[in-house]
This record gives structure tokens, C-alpha cells and sequence, in this order.
């Protein structure tokens, strides 16, 4: 059995049968392209931010027995350096701080972080690193969150990429609640068998929870619309784990006393004047909109902050009333410069005329207001294309739901039960997040010749697919109401 990580560590607080499993080596989570993608700018973002220490060292990792000699020895040398990624081992328990900082009366410890926003996870994480250093006796004399700051913009030094927030007092009011249950996790998760699983709020988000607390349970009382965590105790505390054993009087929102409804009737929800009276606010020829957006966090274009939206692709089809004639176009940036403008510049171009503009979500609407902001003498006809947006989103979770919706009203969720027989399972790119990181390794020149003409060709047909799915999903809804 492996030492107890800080990862472990905060999932077993929520989870004391993951937390064991993982320590185990019985659940490896592979992360996804995305995934992948993120904690690689994060390795970039902390080489950055070490550049702002250039006498600091860098202690490389090795056995944690080894590295945490290694860091406890110079720690205790005359005139400490700033080091970067110490090891601490006590109690079964390791850790890995990002920075220390020598000061007269201890250590400053520095978290680095990959983002702009502070996060309450961030806390944990920190109160965590301290309560391993303190076990091994360490004095840490202040703590800081270092994140990216929202001002920097592409060709400022280093210096300027960051901003330190001082999160002293919170984690010692966190370390305070880790100090009272870290033996007990320490143990829990060490033992022979594995912590009995129990149904909790936080399995809502869990990968593993179709194959533990969830098998077996089709309509799972998660599958209720935005359902709290308190309302979610009140089920629980009643024995209700499924949305067939909800009695009536419960108090339940709209939402979800509609989705109750269907899945113990086992019918749907079609509210078929108020669909067509939202279906004939939909001018002819109506126009399909969706964008591919990439965020990075150190930018890649200038006069764009760290985690700004840049649309890179859209699809658009245009169809004719009764969907007699359907066309397509689409527009997919040069991975070699910045295309923004002409971006915003052709999609005036192909969204002119009377028609509606359909999206899904509310996404759209934000990326034509950036795009407003950014090109001043194009905000008129970018705006006028926002009063032409109807989102096919809305009228769905406002008019139909189906079961095997499973609470979800993602295009996603929607399309396979809508329209069986379309599906993105035929797609070499089946999801945003491997469509962006696609595009961002295309500006980064890591394809050779052929896989960028591959790649460039994947994503203009996952791009068409939403648009093409929003179509496919509005004349089913046009066929709701004839029927």
C-alpha cells in the first residue's frame, strides 16, 4: 500500500472507498485529451513561475524517502535557497509543496495554480501541504495562492503573468478540520478491504458511480434537475435513492416534478402549445449556428487575456421553410495567425438576411458580444445578429421532456432520444474539448503535413455535426406538435 498523496487525500474526505481504492492501485482515473491538455499548461505555468526565483532550486523527484531527505537537508543548510517541489513525509501522509520561501520566522509556502479564479478546492489542497510540513515539524510562517492574472496579455515578462493571494488565515482554519480526521483517513485507506461505499452527494460527479453506490438504478434520484444538496439529504435521510420511490408530496421544483412525473408514469412531457407557439417565433429561412472556441491559459494571440474565448470554427446551415432546401457553410481559422477578425467578418457575411439564428445554449450569444466588443466597426451588424438568436435549449427544457432524457438537456442527452439514429459515435472527434485542443496543437505546429490536413478535415466535420444535429432535433420538435 502506497503513502496517502494529497489527491488521496481530499477524495477520501469525500470518499473513503475511493480514497482506498486509489491508494490501492485498484482505480487508476486515465484523464481525457482535455484533461491531459490542462495539466500540461499547468507544468508550463509552474516552469513560469519559477522563473521568478532565478536562485531558487529545484529539487527532482525521486523515491519519496530520498526526496524528502533531500529537502529536509537543504532546508536546514546555512542561507536556504527558494525551493521548488520539496517532499514531506510523516504519518503515512506525503506531500509536495510547490514553492517555500525562507523568511525569518519560517517558511512561506506558495500553491501555484493554473487558473485566474480562486476556488475553495484550492484551500484544501493548501491546508493539506501545510498539515504534512507541520508533522514533519516544519514552520511556516504564511501561506499564498499564486494565480494567473487576468491582465497579462502575450509578450509581458513573467512578473506580470501572476498574482499572489494571501490565504494564511483560511488554511489554518482548514488545517484545524484536518488535524482531526487525517489518522483516521490515514487508516481507513491503508487497511486490508475497502471502506464500505456509501450513497453521497458529492458520487453525483463521480466516474465510478454507475459501477458502485449507482449500479443498478436507472433513474437515479441525481437525474432531478439542479437538485441541492439539502433537498438531496432530505431524499436520502427517507430511504429514496430512485426517482420511482419519490411519494407525492414531496416538495419538488417544476423541473423535477416534471421529469418525476415521466419517469413514474413512464410517458413524456409535451406541452404542445407552448412548443408551437416557441417553434413560430422561428423565422424562414432559419440559419444553425454553433462556434468551436479555444481557451488557453497563457495566450497564444495578442490583445487576449489568459482562459479568453477565441472562436475558431463555426458551422452554419441554412435551411428553407419545411427544410426544402438545406445548405451549409463553414469557416475554420488558419492555425499560422490570428483569424478573429476575418472570423467575425465572414459570419456577418453568411448569417445575413431576415432568418432566425438558432443556437443551443446561450454560448453563441456570448462569443457575437466578444466579437462586438473586440471589432468596434463591425458591433452594429454583430448586434444585429443577436435579436435573430432563438436557442433550441430553452424551448426543450420549457416544453418536452422524454425519460431517457436522465435530467440532462445537453445536445448530447437530447439527440439519441429525439432522433435514435444520429450520433457523433462515427466521428474521429466526438467532443468540444478534444476539437479545441486539436486546433491549439494545429498552432503549435505538432502535426506534420498530412495529420494537419487529417486533423483540419476531423474538425470540420465534428463542427458540422452540431449544426446538422440542431436541424435534425428541430424538425422532430416540428413533428411534436403535428402529431
Amino acid at each position: 500500500m502506497g503513502t496517502m498523496t494529497k489527491g488521496i487525500f481530499l477524495k477520501a474526505r469525500e470518499c473513503q472507498s475511493l480514497g482506498w481504492m486509489m491508494r490501492s492501485g485498484k482505480v487508476i482515473i486515465t484523464p481525457t485529451v482535455g484533461q491531459k491538455f490542462r495539466m500540461n499548461q499547468g507544468v508550463e505555468i509552474h516552469k513560469r513561475a519559477r522563473c521568478l526565483y532565478p536562485a531558487g532550486l529545484l529539487l527532482h523527484v525521486g523515491k519519496t524517502v530520498s526526496a524528502a531527505e533531500k529537502t529536509a537537508h537543504v532546508m536546514t543548510s546555512p542561507g536556504p535557497p527558494v525551493i521548488f517541489e520539496g517532499t514531506f513525509s510523516s504519518g503515512g501522509l506525503t506531500a509536495r509543496a510547490d514553492m517555500l520561501e525562507p523568511e525569518e520566522e519560517g517558511w512561506h509556502l506558495i500553491e501555484v495554480k493554473s487558473g485566474v479564479n480562486d476556488k475553495k478546492e484550492f484551500i484544501d489542497g493548501m491546508a493539506y501541504t501545510y498539515l504534512v510540513m507541520s508533522l514533519c515539524g516544519c514552520k511556516i510562517s504564511r501561506v499564498s495562492l499564486m494565480l494567473l492574472d487576468r491582465n497579462f496579455r502575450l509578450g509581458m515578462p513573467d512578473d506580470s503573468l501572476f498574482v499572489e493571494i494571501d490565504h494564511t488565515m483560511d488554511v489554518l482554519e482548514k488545517v484545524k478540520e484536518f488535524e482531526s480526521c487525517w489518522q483516521s483517513l490515514e487508516e481507513s485507506t491503508r487497511g486490508p478491504s475497502m471502506p464500505e461505499p456509501s450513497l453521497r452527494y458529492e458520487c453525483r460527479g463521480c466516474d465510478l458511480f454507475r459501477d458502485c453506490v449507482g449500479k443498478g438504478v436507472d433513474n437515479h434520484i441525481f437525474d432531478l434537475p439542479r437538485l441541492s444538496e439539502s433537498k438531496f439529504g432530505g431524499l436520502l435521510t427517507s430511504g429514496i435513492t430512485c426517482i420511482e420511490g419519490i411519494p407525492s408530496g414531496v416538495s419538488l421544483t417544476p423541473p423535477q416534478e416534471r421529469v418525476k412525473t415521466c419517469v413514474q408514469g413512464r410517458c413524456t412531457f409535451i406541452d404542445k402549445k407552448g412548443l408551437k407557439k416557441e417553434l413560430e417565433r422561428i423565422q424562414w429561412p432559419a440559419f444553425y449556428l454553433d462556434f468551436e472556441v479555444l481557451t488557453t491559459a497563457i495566450p497564444l494571440f495578442q490583445d487576449a487575456a489568459p482562459y479568453a474565448r477565441i472562436p475558431f470554427q463555426y458551422s452554419i446551415h441554412v435551411c428553407s421553410k419545411e427544410f426544402g432546401c438545406v445548405i451549409h457553410c463553414e469557416y475554420l481559422a488558419d492555425p499560422t495567425r490570428d483569424c478573429r477578425r476575418e472570423l467575425a467578418e465572414r459570419l456577418v457575411e453568411d448569417l445575413k438576411g431576415e432568418g432566425s439564428i438558432l443556437v443551443y445554449t446561450s454560448y453563441e450569444k456570448g462569443i457575437i458580444k466578444g466579437l462586438a466588443e473586440m471589432f468596434p466597426d463591425l458591433k452594429e451588424k454583430l448586434d444585429s445578429l443577436l435579436d435573430r438568436i432563438v436557442d433550441l435549449k430553452k424551448i426543450i427544457e420549457s416544453c418536452v421532456y422524454y425519460p431517457g432524457f436522465h435530467g440532462g438537456f445537453s445536445i448530447k442527452a437530447v439527440l439519441p432520444v429525439l432522433v435514435p439514429g444520429m450520433s457523433y459515435n462515427h466521428l474521429q472527434i466526438k467532443e468540444g474539448d478534444t476539437a479545441m485542443v486539436t486546433y491549439v496543437y494545429m498552432i503549435l505546429g505538432t502535426y506534420s503535413p498530412h495529420e494537419m490536413k487529417e486533423k483540419r478535415q476531423n474538425l470540420l466535420e465534428y463542427c458540422k455535426q452540431d449544426t446538422l444535429a440542431m436541424v435534425a432535433v428541430h424538425k422532430e420538435l416540428l413533428n411534436l406538435v403535428k402529431n
